[in-house]
């Protein structure tokens, strides 16, 4: 089984900022990001679900979250979204669902690597799996806007990429610029439903396992990611 923590390398890889990470500070944000979902969805189950994974539904209905259920998927640049979050400025939140990308994940989330097999998901896990997600992203904007009371026992750390230590860009005569990892929110979003709802691996696997079945990337280097990313959490 493919660790979480390799996962999470692959998705940091996909900062626009990584480039300016040194390594030896990868594990930080990989470690911290996964940690931070982790301990989050616990709070969570032990909160409301009794130590086993909520129902999603009941639990947006709790926090007073809208789903919207939508048919088609909008498109940015070619790439079709399965869901998006909207929050109004009195404090609403909306999660848009585009039930076609849902089906169409779950319907090709299954895949074969040497010595292991992923099972795929079925429909209702994957809208669960994206569901958790955007609630994870719920509680980073709550947080951040000190919005909703109670949501400060829960969580309290506003956006992850804003919580965890930013980069150095640019050094002129003692001015510096720096930036956050934004990537560090959806690790630790991938983490907390993995937490959530008891995965068997970080869920952003499946975006892989998609791809792959669509012929859009080459198992061999998907393999080859994943290894290398193994390394940095041997050496």
């Amino acid at each position: 089984m493919i660790s979480d923590k390799v996962l999470a390398m692959c998705e940091l890889m996909n900062d626009l900022l990584y480039q300016k990470i040194p390594e030896s500070r990868h594990g930080y944000y990989v470690n911290q990001s996964l940690s931070i979902g982790y301990q989050t969805a616990g709070i969570i189950k032990a909160e409301f679900g009794e130590n086993r994974a909520p129902d999603m539904e009941d639990l947006y209905r709790k926090f007073q979250i809208k789903i919207e259920f939508l048919e088609k998927s909008s498109k940015n640049c070619g790439v079709s979204f399965r869901a998006q979050s909207e929050y109004g400025k009195g404090g609403s939140a909306k999660v848009l669902i585009y039930m076609e990308s849902i089906e169409m994940l779950a319907s090709k989330s299954q895949y074969d690597l040497p010595g292991e097999t992923y099972e795929g998901m079925s429909r209702k896990q994957a809208l669960n799996i994206h569901l958790a997600h955007e609630f994870f992203h719920f509680l980073e904007y709550k947080s951040s806007v000190k919005q909703g009371g109670h949501m400060t026992d829960i969580y309290d750390k506003g956006y992850v990429s804003d919580y965890l230590e930013p980069v150095p860009l640019i050094s002129f005569m003692g001015w510096k610029r720096k930036g956050s990892i934004l990537r560090c929110s959806e690790i630790a979003a991938h983490a907390f439903a993995k937490e959530l709802l008891g995965l068997p691996v970080l869920p952003n696997f499946f975006d892989y396992a998609y791809l792959m079945n669509e012929k859009r990337l080459r198992s061999e280097d998907f393999q080859r990611m994943v290894e290398e990313n193994g390394r940095v959490f041997c050496s």
